[in-house]
């Protein structure tokens, strides 16, 4: 797992391969745009920017957001949909709330587990079932 530094200098979360490999992939076609721009390059720092280098426009990056679905072969989601199924499969596996508050960079627990983690019923079935057994 490679690591994504934070605000805080001393501050590292681990990224996930898959995170780390579609990185890469979007660098080495960050320099082909910028290859292909030649002097109208304007780059940047941010991963996701224009063909020019440019920070991405929101109705831009909902575009790209979107053919990336398609491509995908899943169903078209908001980003705020995408970080809410994040939060849900962290809350299904048993990923404690401040960390799931953490990793999805909410500064209050409250956005976290109220509006963006639902739990599944499995899992509250799951959680009854071993509430039983501790009950006996």
């Amino acid at each position: 797992m490679n690591e994504l530094k934070t605000d805080e200098a001393e501050d590292y979360l681990p990224l996930p391969d898959i995170y780390v490999t579609a990185a890469r992939i979007r660098l080495r076609q960050k320099e082909l745009d910028r290859a292909a721009a030649g002097e109208a390059w304007q780059g940047s720092d941010l991963l996701l920017t224009s063909r020019i280098g440019t920070p991405l426009e929101p109705r831009s990056f909902a575009r790209m957001w979107d053919r990336r679905c398609d491509l995908a072969g899943v169903p078209r989601m908001t980003r705020r949909d995408a970080r809410r199924t994040c939060s849900s499969l962290l809350a299904d596996l048993d990923v404690h709330p401040r960390v799931a508050m953490r990793i999805l960079r909410h500064s209050k627990f409250d956005i976290t587990m109220e509006v963006y983690t639902k739990v599944s019923d499995e899992a509250t079935r799951e959680a009854l079932r071993r509430l039983g057994e501790e009950l006996g």
